[in-house]
């Protein structure tokens, strides 16, 4: 006998749950990499990067959440904030919590930071009203300005300290304030340039140029420069009297990155020894930015590259169910962070990719499929074929479907 079909998924019932529980946790949350929070062994952690890389990844890579063992403390996440207001702002059906979008919004103008992670503003007590106050001219950030984690991690490379800003982190709340359509994204468009312009470092050769990860590292790693570079792209569409400048930088960036496509049509992570692997999340962010340049700015310079990219992504990245795969050819790990930016990758390139719309519906009902625990209304953050990680994470897991699901939502009920 034939077991019943599953029922269809209610989209809107799970972005809905996630919402309502975020803003139930005043958007505080875990982090697959908050590890290093802890008040234990503070001193010994300061000393040793061997232990600092010890802790962070068997915080993140424990079945048994160690957080309350660690004593770590939900925080508030930027990253995680900028995903929840773009897909408050998107989504139709939120479009009465106009008090909880400014919550968003007062939380990231506080959150900003110096280059050298100061607070951008005096403190970062949240202030409401602060978003309200940088767009009157009542508050104002000083020179460069950009966002980080709350927490310290530790990368191969290099040490991030708690909000110490990078260029990734201060992409996505560009796109929060212009996705919100705010009045204060003038001020954080300008902010966000010039911590891309002054405070990151640039590679440059016969193919243009690269910038790097923060003020504090050199790494060439190809989706965060084209954040420096969608940064500019969307300061120059603002106009001013940097506009060309930023124009050119952002094109000499965007370049630089599209000469690095593999034949086949794929990109690595980065130029390090240790980068040479190709994955289904940056290679969403790289096609999906290359787009957005080429758009912003008027040509269709990079346009070859993305087709060639797209083809290869949905070959070698997708399983025929629609599973949004992390490695090629891998089904393992799942993990909801790959579903949600794939469907909005297809969403974003939906013009160009005749299905684009579909397919992404299709993404995110296997994410619910796999991954979504009805019971307690969360994503499980990362599944192999034997076990899954059940720990919840807001931005990991929460933001990023909630995202993707709003904005394939939005377009649903406004279709254009």
């Amino acid at each position: 006998m034939s077991s019943a079909p599953r029922p269809e998924p209610d989209l809107a019932d799970i972005a809905a749950r996630i919402w309502r529980d975020a803003r139930a946790a005043n958007f505080r949350g875990f982090d697959p990499y908050d590890g290093l929070c802890t008040p234990a062994f503070s001193g010994l952690l300061a000393r040793s990067r061997l232990l600092r890389l010890l802790v962070i990844q068997g915080v993140k890579r424990s079945l048994l959440d160690l957080r309350p063992l660690l004593r770590v403390e939900p925080g508030l996440n930027p990253k995680a904030l900028a995903l929840f207001l773009q897909g408050a702002a998107v989504w139709p059906a939120l479009a009465g919590e106009t008090s909880a979008r400014e919550q968003l919004a007062d939380l990231l103008v506080c959150l900003a930071s110096r280059p050298d992670g100061a607070p951008a503003l005096p403190d970062r007590a949240v202030q409401p009203g602060a978003a309200a106050g940088l767009a009157a001219g009542d508050l104002a950030y000083e020179g460069p300005v950009g966002w980080g984690y709350h927490f310290p991690w530790q990368a191969v490379a290099f040490l991030q300290p708690p909000h110490y800003p990078t260029v990734v982190v201060t992409g996505f709340v560009l796109e929060a304030f212009a996705a919100a359509r705010h009045a204060a994204l003038p001020s954080v468009t300008e902010a966000a340039a010039r911590f891309v312009q002054e405070s990151l470092h640039r590679h440059r050769d016969a193919d243009g140029v690269c910038f790097s990860y923060s003020p504090r590292d050199r790494s060439r790693v190809y989706n965060a420069s084209l954040f420096a570079a969608r940064i500019l792209a969307r300061s120059a569409a603002l106009g001013g009297s940097a506009a060309d400048e930023r124009a050119t930088l952002a094109n000499a960036a965007a370049d630089w990155v599209a000469r690095r496509q593999h034949p086949n049509g794929a990109w690595l992570y980065g130029e390090a020894s240790h980068w040479q692997w190709v994955d289904g999340l940056h290679t969403g962010f790289v096609l999906e930015t290359l787009a957005f340049i080429d758009e912003t700015l008027g040509t269709r310079a990079r346009q070859p590259a993305v087709e060639r990219g797209v083809a290869w992504y949905r070959e070698r990245l997708f399983s025929p169910k629609a599973d949004a795969l992390y490695f090629p050819g891998r089904m393992y790990p799942l993990d909801p962070h790959t579903f949600a930016s794939a469907a909005l990758t297809f969403l974003a390139l939906r013009h160009a990719v005749p299905d684009g719309a579909d397919f992404a519906r299709a993404v995110l009902k296997r994410a619910v499929d796999r991954l979504w625990d009805d019971d307690r209304g969360v994503f499980v953050t990362r599944r192999s074929r034997l076990i899954k990680d059940r720990t919840p994470y807001l931005r990991w897991s929460q933001a990023w479907m909630f995202r993707a699901l709003s904005d394939l939502l939005a377009r649903e009920d406004s279709p254009s």
